[in-house]
């Protein structure tokens, strides 16, 4: 007779080890977490497209903020010492603001005759480099022409009837230099306008962002990080900006002593090139050899001026720079090269002017968050 009884339905109870021997590991089961890796992933990556998409369609807005933000950490010693001697932040904010409107006027006033004077040459600059550059220019035509016989031949072999061309006509050049000159201008008055709140408003903004956390620790922590920002990125802004005001001296009077002309205007254009290091300096070389070849005959008098800037960028880089502005914000170069490419591929030279310092500003922010610190590590020299 079968046995019914419910324990008979039950399954047989394990077997207890022996004594002395060791219990099988178990493997843990996936967590929860483990199921979320791959969203997790795709988030992120999401984000970073959209970080990517707003930087790049939105650098009419992001650009001019960005700017005066850095020149309001340049600035932002001046307005405090102002307020010192009695006068109030708004009015010592719009004293810098004037005085910076009116030097940048002052400099385009100054060199418009040279750079006016070096449009007009251009026909008879380029017919000259023609003549001296002969014999690459014939290279160029023969390898032209012989690209056009090929498509020639492609076109008779490969149609059967004559080709239509559809020209789609743009617009004109006025049209577009009008647009140009109206595109710079209202950034121009979106940056003063910026730049004027930043420096008048820009600390009682922060103190009020910074009195709405909860936890003091936060609050104190904040602030210093707040106040170590604005006072490391203000000195490095300042002594960089020294530094390219003397190499653009030292330039200018070199080029006038070998006889170039227009030495104030390669003077300024270093000063301003020197702010995107590695391509600047580069591209400074290759204008000098140009002007240089315009300006000489023999070759020993040519490659003269691009040597002479060349051994000047060598000293600057290697030895002036590093020992004035040290290790405090000494940057990785393989940082600065990738952030000078990337903010320039986003917004253009404005980009690459501003890749350093928003690089510094970064570097500062990782070293304040001790998850962060590696990254900012990285970013160091």
């Amino acid at each position: 007779m079968t046995d019914r009884s419910p324990l008979a339905s039950l399954p047989p109870a394990p077997e207890a080890p022996l004594a002395g021997t060791p219990e099988p590991a178990t493997e843990p089961l996936p967590g929860p977490g483990h199921r979320r890796d791959p969203l997790t992933i795709a988030a992120v990556g999401l984000f970073v497209i959209a970080v990517l998409f707003t930087l790049y369609f939105g650098r009419d807005v992001l650009l001019p903020i960005m700017l005066a933000l850095i020149l309001s950490f340049l600035l932002r010693p001046l307005v405090r010492a102002l307020y010192r001697v009695g006068m109030p932040e708004g009015i010592g904010a719009a004293v810098m603001v004037v005085m910076l409107f009116g030097g940048v006027l002052l400099a385009v006033y100054t060199l418009s005759a040279p750079a006016a004077e070096w449009v007009n040459r251009m026909p008879r600059v380029l017919h000259e480099l023609e003549f001296k550059l002969g014999d690459i220019r014939a290279g160029i035509d023969r390898a032209r022409e012989a690209s056009r016989q090929i498509e020639q031949i492609t076109k008779e072999t490969g149609s059967d009837g004559p080709v239509r061309e559809v020209v789609v006509r743009g617009p004109t050049l006025m049209e577009q230099a009008v647009s140009q000159v109206e595109s710079v201008l209202a950034n121009v008055v979106i940056l003063l306008v910026l730049l004027y709140f930043f420096l008048a408003r820009g600390r009682h903004s922060l103190e009020a962002l910074i009195g709405t956390m909860r936890n003091v620790d936060d609050r104190v922590h904040y602030a210093m990080v707040a106040a170590t920002l604005q006072q490391n990125i203000a000195a490095y802004l300042l002594t960089i900006t020294v530094i390219n005001a003397v190499l653009g001296l030292a330039t200018g009077l070199v080029m006038w002593m070998w006889g170039l002309p227009n030495p104030a205007l390669w003077g300024v254009m270093v000063a301003l090139a020197n702010y995107i290091p590695f391509i600047g300096p580069a591209v400074m070389t290759g204008v000098f050899f140009l002007v240089s070849v315009l300006t000489f005959d023999s070759l020993g008098t040519i490659i003269l001026p691009p040597l002479s800037f060349v051994a000047l960028t060598t000293i600057e880089g290697n030895f002036l720079t590093p020992m004035i502005v040290g290790r405090r914000l000494s940057l990785n170069p393989i940082a600065v090269f990738v952030s000078i490419l990337f903010w320039g591929w986003l917004w253009g030279i404005p980009g690459a002017l501003l890749a350093v310092p928003i690089l510094a500003i970064l570097k500062i922010l990782f070293d304040a968050h001790e998850p962060l610190k590696p990254v900012g590590a990285l970013l160091g020299d």
